[in-house]
């Protein structure tokens, strides 16, 4: 498991490194996506996230009381096949093709027919950070954030 920055942090999330194998069905992928902690009302908490982060090798305990997921949602390559060249909608399509249901990897649900705003006011009335939103004809631009997605904080209050 790679950040953006280029750092390792498998041994942090093992529980995800081990449980990707597993839900790929023995299929290779290379995924784009996020790690989160869930809290008591299951809502990705950026805090726990935190304090997972800064234990690179956690308890048995630890995984137990703060378990990380592993939110997939965009796929750069499926079994050797380089997929950035795809738009979106096209790579999303694969990525749901692999079914990825597991409990330290699930692919978030992705809307196509819902506008921005109203996602965004949706995130807010449930108390979440924010949306992720990409164009669904463009492709992947591999070690960049570039204009094809946009993330939406819900930095005002709730």
């Amino acid at each position: 498991m790679w950040s953006r920055h280029r750092n390792n942090f498998s041994s942090h999330f093992s529980e995800i490194v081990a449980g990707v194998p597993a839900a790929l069905g023995g299929r290779q992928a290379i995924l784009d996506g996020e790690i989160v902690v869930l809290d008591a009302a299951r809502r990705p908490s950026f805090s726990r996230l935190q304090r997972r982060l800064r234990i690179p090798k956690p308890s048995p305990q630890v995984l137990r009381a703060v378990p990380a997921a592993f939110y997939p949602f965009d796929m750069l390559a499926l079994d050797g096949r380089d997929t950035t060249a795809l738009p979106y909608v096209e790579r999303r399509a694969l990525l749901d093709g692999l079914a990825l249901s597991g409990t330290s990897v699930q692919a978030p649900p992705y809307w196509t027919d819902v506008d921005g705003q109203v996602m965004l006011d949706i995130a807010r009335e449930h108390g979440l950070e924010g949306i992720v939103a990409k164009r669904l004809t463009l492709t992947y631009h591999v070690g960049r954030r570039s204009p094809a997605w946009r993330v939406n904080c819900t930095k005002q209050p709730m």
